[in-house]
This record gives C-alpha cells, structure tokens and sequence, in this order.
C-alpha cells in the first residue's frame, strides 16, 4: 500500500521552553493551557525576563502543523509542511530539523524577515501556557501565493491539515480557505485543529466557515471543542458534531481520547504515566491519528495510534530536539 500522504498548513516556529512556576504565567498575563498572541518585543521581553543562571533556554523546532507532520512521517507516511519560511538563520536550523525529520518543505524561504517563535511556559505539573509571535505579517500573503504551487509540485494529497492558529487573522483565514479548496481538488481528506480554546472563542465564526467549506474531520482537546460547540462537556459537543456529519476527534489529557462520528462513537484509554510536559502532545496525537485515518484504519485502530505517539513525548520537555541556532534577535 502506498505511503499515505499529509500536507499541512501552518507555521514553523522557534519553541522557546523555560520551567516556571504559576505565578510567573499571572504575572505575564496568560493562562495555563492557553496561547497569548504578542509582538516579537514583547516576546523577547518576557523571555529575557526569564533566563537563568545557566543562560538562555534552549530553543526548539516548533509550530503544531510542523509537529504533526514529524509525527505523522515516524509513523511512516509521508509528511509535507507548507508554510512561508523565513531566510534568517532561525529559520534555516527549523527547516533544517524538519527535513532530517523526513518531512518535505516545498515553497522556498524568502530573502527578509524573522522566524515566528513561541515562549513556552512550562508549569510543574506538566501543562504549559504560550506566548506566540506568529511572524512576519505579510508571511501568509506569501504563503496563500505560493499554496497552488506546493500542491501541484508534489505526490497527491490523501489529507490537507489547516492548523487552526491561523485563523487568528484575516490572511490566515484566506489561507486556509484556499488549502481547503485545494484539497477537494485533489480528494484529499480536509482536517482542521482547533490549536486554542481562547482563540476559538474569540474567532468562532472563522473555524465555522471552514466547516462549512468542506471541512469533515475536526481536532482538538476538550476545552477547544466546548468553545467551538458551546456544549458543557466533551462528549456533547463530539455528538453534535458527529450528527452535522463530522468527525469528532478529541483528547482528554489522562483520561484518553474518543472519536465520534456519523458511524458511532470510540474510545481509548489515558495510560496513567507520569507528565513531564504536555508540549507537543496533542500534535502528536493528530499525527499518529491521521497517519491511521489516511492509511484506512478503523477509528479503535486510529485512536490507538495517536495515543501511542502522543505517550511518547509525555515525559521530554519539548515537542522536539533542540536547534542550534541560539535564541535572539535572529
């Protein structure tokens, strides 16, 4: 059988993970489990803000499409990032990651401009709180230019993935308008993560416009699909989806996962194991998920496998190995 094939549509970012206590996330403003969208000096602020004696922390390869397709392609599909990389140094060590991750980057790196990157909070208990400047703002009017020529210059899709971060602007919007459009040319199947439960409440009609579109296969944790639903729990919300023909996909933390679609309802159990860090979790998950659903596994069998790769990275500190490019005004 041939290797199922994923393109997904995001941003490549610089994770920047520093270990912090609850008070530094009140402090900053942002709340565990949710993402704030910042300028690039009010990142780099906080992030000084916080470097130890040791030094600056680490920086990582990042971006939750980008961490999906590395997933998806250790699983042994074939992983495709389309984004608008940048030409800084940053941005080459990203690019770099990926590739010798088996992930393709099709659209070439522009001239100017600076790589995207994310603080990441890291709280003790594992759960984590985001500060994401997106990158440059014309990066997605060059990413929407170049889309037609990702998707006609590769290997058919099987799956196109809209990382739901995007919605956060108007350009991103039309982004993932067109990816959506492009996948139903090319029969592939169209999946939306819903990446923010504050993201997703303030952008609701965004994420619903893209359902509308053609979108069949949604992703998220629990609190992501409450907002987009509005249901008081997770299994509500899956339901009602699942009854307006969609698939339902969503991650409990510990307590598992669960599909629900128009064919039934299905389960997998949360292991119990100790969490390091939950960054990168649910990313994984879609991978290995997805690499199951495009291959024409049986939901029990697709959830089996997101799990899987979702435990494998419960007990590192980052969603990926780091980079060498060091942190700064790269």
């Amino acid at each position: 059988m041939p290797r199922p094939h994923l393109a997904a549509v995001g941003d490549a970012l610089a994770d920047i993970v520093v270990p912090v206590g609850p008070e530094v996330c009140e402090r900053l403003g942002v709340a565990p489990g949710a993402a704030a969208f910042v300028s690039r000096p009010a990142l780099e602020e906080a992030a000084a803000g916080l470097t130890g004696p040791a030094g600056p922390p680490a920086v990582t390869a990042g971006g939750s499409a980008a961490n999906t397709c590395v997933t998806f392609a250790a699983a042994g599909g074939l992983g495709t990032l389309v984004t608008a990389s940048m030409g800084d140094g940053l941005s080459r060590a990203v690019r770099d990651d990926l590739l010798a991750r088996g992930v393709r980057v099709p659209l070439a790196p522009v001239r100017e401009g600076a790589t995207g990157r994310c603080l990441v909070l890291l709280l003790p208990d594992g759960d984590r709180a985001f500060m994401i400047w997106q990158g440059e703002p014309w990066r997605l009017r060059t990413l929407r230019e170049g889309l037609d020529a990702a998707f006609s210059g590769g290997p058919r899709c099987d799956g196109v993935l809209v990382e739901g971060y995007l919605l956060a602007g108007d350009d991103g919007m039309e982004v993932g308008r067109t990816a959506v459009r492009l996948a139903a040319a090319q029969g592939a199947v169209p999946v939306l993560t819903l990446s923010d439960s504050a993201l997703v409440a303030a952008h609701r009609p965004r994420f619903e416009r893209l359902l509308a579109d053609g979108v069949r296969t949604l992703i998220g944790n629990e609190a992501e699909i409450r907002a987009f639903t509005g249901a008081d729990d997770a299994e509500e919300a899956a339901a009602a989806l699942a009854g307006e023909g969609v698939l339902a996909v969503v991650t409990l933390g510990g307590r598992g996962a669960l599909v629900h679609g128009p064919d039934g309802r299905h389960t997998v159990a949360g292991s119990g194991a100790a969490v390091t860090s939950a960054l990168g979790a649910g990313d994984a998950f879609a991978g290995g998920f997805l690499s199951g659903l495009l291959s024409g596994l049986p939901h029990p069998g697709c959830l089996a496998l997101g799990s899987a790769r979702a435990r494998a990275v419960l007990d590192v500190r980052q969603a990926r190995a780091p980079v060498r490019q060091p942190a700064g005004r790269a």
